[in-house]
């Protein structure tokens, strides 16, 4: 296994996936069966989707329960986590210019399109394709525009501001394995993410994790030699800087548990939370520090700070309640604080079900009845199931009728089976074309209990256009979500431009709903439009998106997003009882695929 500093990001999510796009790249240029190419693709987006390092999953031999990687796969990884390399990959590459396989990673750029540009053009890096776009080089080629062009600049800049970040559920996973080995340490009391981790934002830079102990230095050094450190970078009494195996960085900082509150609170931050808070202090008579609070007097510090050991007491002391780490971001938390009118946050057991799950069949990875198993396991008391539509254009109306019908005829028999333990609505995705309108007509849409209608190509159209096209599919009784709605996937795809305030208006005059869709690359609705849609008076729902049952788990990152958002219990539609979600939903008739029944609290 490659262990050198520089070799360690060789070992992350985003490099295995990327080395498999590869494989499946040179496979599609090479005329392979279609099948093996989208067998390495589908690995690659299971990988990319992971909440854990599949390093840490090869090590505890559990790579196969990744969805979509299958014996052959696990095999190449297998060899490829032992030695470094993986001889299959680079014969599969062999032949083919090295500049393609660079371009992989960028919006919009397919393996023949990639081929091309390294084939014709010479082009061996990102930065030799963004001279040749800007020079008109691209445009020049038979079947290039001008328009392309710019979209590949657009997408090179994209990808440089998604580099070195994590996604917020890999940093999570990471943070937690290692906290949990901490709190194993002997004098440790304590163990904390911090930073931008603990905020739960959508991106994660480094992990920094904050410790009480008695025995800071005995801390430091027993965390340096944890199995997952590749490299330290920095050790001292209280403090340590290391690489892991998989290209991570992450800071730990230990402190007596008498002054743990300080320093939590200061390395949580916001930096502007904390520029606001340090103001409200000054004028209170006191200076602040991740070392504790001293009195201010005269523009000067009057004495040694004294520790504080928990938040609580350390927002106590300025006179607010414990500001939850989601809202310190200087947006208002502090005056609302003061004022004692935080909101009650919504929780992630305040969740009563799932209503955008897909199954095998569509693009799914299980079939129904272990989706639903895996819902009735977590507790929950309705979930939707959510496939995407089949399609018209190559079923025929009375084939995709056919297909709809022998959906909803098997969420009908597990709607008996699962009686009494789990509601089954029948639902669809269903796509908004470039054209403004649904895929599906009217009388097949009607076949679902409802629908959610979402937008999956054409994302390069106009602000107006885009508008037009989710404000067109709310307008339509049948749809009564609108899936992922901003589009974006983070890390490679920005959101695309819409009137914001003029869909809210509309989403909250139909009674209908927006999704925070909680799938790790997307996490969309983004918190900052969820809380402009709350103060519009939308109602929105979490979902997971999930396509595989280990995919219900996400759930947390979407309540993240919503707690980020300002959101309480009472903005989120499936924290509402069976009976209390269909009567919002707008499903009237309790005949079919489900029967309501008044559940009591979980």
């Amino acid at each position: 296994m490659p262990h050198r500093g520089e070799d360690l990001a060789k070992l992350s999510n985003p490099y295995i996936a990327k080395m498999l796009r590869e494989v499946a790249a040179a496979y599609e240029v090479r005329g392979e069966d279609y099948f093996r190419v989208r067998a390495y693709d589908n690995a690659a987006d299971s990988i990319e989707h992971a909440t854990s390092e599949v390093k840490d999953l090869w090590e505890s031999g559990q790579l196969q329960a990744v969805p979509g990687i299958g014996g052959s796969i696990a095999g190449h990884l297998d060899e490829f986590f032992r030695t470094g390399k993986v001889k299959h990959f680079e014969e599969a590459k062999k032949g083919l210019p090295l500049g393609m396989f660079e371009f992989l990673g960028l919006e919009g750029i397919g393996p023949k399109t990639a081929y091309r540009l390294a084939k014709e053009l010479n082009l061996k890096t990102i930065n030799e394709l963004r001279k040749a776009a800007e020079s008109g080089a691209i445009e020049r080629l038979p079947g290039f525009k001008e328009k392309t062009a710019k979209q590949i600049l657009k997408a090179i800049e994209e990808h440089k501001e998604g580099e070195g970040r994590m996604l917020l559920p890999i940093a999570y996973a990471t943070a937690g394995k290692l906290t949990a080995e901490i709190m194993n340490m002997p004098g440790v009391e304590r163990a904390d993410p911090m930073g931008s981790l603990r905020r739960m934002v959508s991106t994660i830079g480094d992990i920094d994790i904050g410790v009480a102990t008695s025995d800071p230095k005995g801390v430091v050094d027993a965390f340096t030699k944890l199995p997952d450190v590749g490299r330290v970078l920095a050790a001292g009494e209280a403090k340590a800087t290391v690489l892991l195996k998989t290209g991570r960085q992450v800071d730990i900082y230990a402190l007596d548990p008498q002054g743990y509150g300080s320093l939590l609170q200061y390395f949580t931050g916001s930096k502007q939370h904390n520029i606001h808070l340090r103001v409200v202090a000054n004028r209170q008579g006191y200076s602040l520090s991740e070392h504790g609070i001293a009195k201010f007097k005269g523009g000067r510090i009057a004495g040694k700070p004294v520790p504080i050991a928990t938040e609580e007491e350390f927002y106590r002391t300025l006179k607010m309640p414990w500001i939850p780490p989601e809202l310190r971001e200087d947006d208002g938390e502090i005056e609302a604080a003061l004022a004692n009118s935080l909101p009650k946050l919504v929780e992630l057991g305040d969740i009563w079900g799932d209503i955008h799950i897909h199954t095998n069949n569509s693009d799914g990875e299980e079939s129904l009845e272990e989706m639903v198993a895996a819902a009735v396991a977590r507790g929950y008391k309705y979930c939707a199931v959510a496939d995407h539509a089949p399609s018209v254009r190559s079923l025929g109306l009375v084939g995709a009728h056919g297909e709809i019908v022998r959906r909803r005829k098997e969420v009908e028999r597990l709607q008996k089976k699962y009686e009494g333990k789990l509601t089954i609505f029948f639902s669809g995705e269903i796509d908004i074309t470039a054209e403004a309108e649904l895929e599906l007509p009217d009388k097949l849409m009607a076949l679902y209990d409802f629908t959610t209608a979402s937008i999956h190509s054409s994302f390069g159209q106009s602000k107006e256009q885009m508008t037009r096209r989710i404000i067109n599919a709310l307008h339509n009784p049948y749809v009564k979500v609108i899936g992922h709605p901003t589009g974006r996937l983070l890390g490679k795809r920005e959101a695309y431009d819409v009137d914001w305030e003029s869909v809210f208006a509309v989403v909250a005059k139909e009674g209908k709903f927006l999704e925070i869709n909680a799938f790790p690359t997307r996490l969309d609705l983004p918190d900052a439009l969820v809380r402009e849609a709350k103060e519009a008076g939308v109602r929105l729902v979490i979902n997971t998106d999930a396509h595989h049952s280990s995919q219900f788990g996400n759930m947390r990152f979407g309540v993240a997003v919503a707690r980020r958002g300002w959101c309480e219990r009472t903005d989120i539609i499936n924290t509402l009882s069976v009976r209390e979600f269909a009567r919002a939903i707008g499903i009237k008739s309790q005949e079919g695929s489900y029967r309501i029944r008044q559940s009591g609290r979980r």
